[in-house]
């Protein structure tokens, strides 16, 4: 009897001052992975490998896509075991990192001119590095609904109220944000229910979405682990089955119109390029 390994986790980070995303991916079981994707170009590319974890509802990326704001869980010693760190996107070669207390932590965020802030209990100073921006520590939000939707906020998905009863029943006490599409009418929900460690979900998080037709009612997408506008008001999908897709209105319905599978990739750490390891 042949057992099949699980799907990898696929979670998003777009830019939102530039056509381009981060995808990062989990598997196979302790390895993550880093790739570019050009949402102009519609084409993507393979960065950093790492053999430890990611959290990536606690990461951002910078306005023009270029800077991966990370927290990173790894194996070695001391300062290097749970740290902040900036790098170039798709890699992860810390130009500047900051130690922090363990993973109770909250996130990070990039603002217009890339000044950073951190939410977290760390290290005000560096321990490597510089950051040529200013960067700022916050005290650790404790409100951990808030900080598993963090990135859906900072990209302006907003509190869902009302309406309920177009929801699926298991759905109606979830937490509910929601986003408009950008030059449209159409919203896109987020029913955020709960955490499962031992569910599909990218830091245990049990996300549902659904998408608003023109008559009102809301279709499910079983398939998508994480959904999103792009600026175009195309619809950005990472599946749970290990592929990202575009998916556009056309002739009155919705049509896949790009797909990538990235199901069967094993780990192939590389070095990184010369211009990833400096400022």
């Amino acid at each position: 009897m042949t057992i099949s390994a699980p799907p990898c986790r696929l979670y998003v980070l777009v830019a939102t001052a530039a056509p381009a995303a981060l995808i990062m991916r989990r598997g196979p079981s302790g390895w993550w992975h880093l790739l570019e994707w050009d949402l102009r170009a519609r084409e993507v590319s393979s960065g950093a490998w790492l053999r430890g974890t990611l959290y990536p509802r606690r990461c951002d990326l910078s306005p023009d896509g270029k800077l991966l704001g990370y927290f990173a869980l790894g194996h070695g010693q001391h300062p290097w075991d749970t740290y902040f760190a900036v790098s170039k996107t798709p890699w992860l070669t810390a130009l500047v990192a900051w130690h922090a207390s363990g993973t109770w932590t909250g996130g990070c965020e990039f603002a217009a001119d890339n000044s950073l802030k951190i939410s977290a209990s760390i290290d005000e100073q560096p321990f490597h590095g510089r950051y040529p921006y200013s960067a700022t520590v916050e005290d650790l939000t404790l409100d951990w609904t808030y900080r598993d939707l963090q990135n859906e906020y900072k990209r302006g998905w907003r509190p869902l109220e009302g309406r309920t009863e177009r929801l699926p029943p298991a759905l109606r006490e979830a937490v509910l944000i929601g986003r408009v599409q950008p030059g449209g009418e159409r919203a896109l929900v987020l029913a955020h229910t709960g955490t499962d460690f031992q569910g599909h979900g990218i830091e245990g998080v049990q996300v549902s979405y659904l998408r608003e037709e023109d008559d009102g009612n809301l279709t499910p997408l079983p398939e998508a682990a994480w959904a999103d506008w792009d600026s175009e008001g195309r619809l950005l999908m990472a599946t749970r089955e290990g592929s990202v897709k575009i998916v556009e209105r056309r002739s009155g319905t919705w049509a896949e119109t790009w797909s990538h599978d990235l199901r069967d990739l094993t780990p192939a750490p590389t070095p990184p390029p010369s211009w990833a390891r400096a400022w």
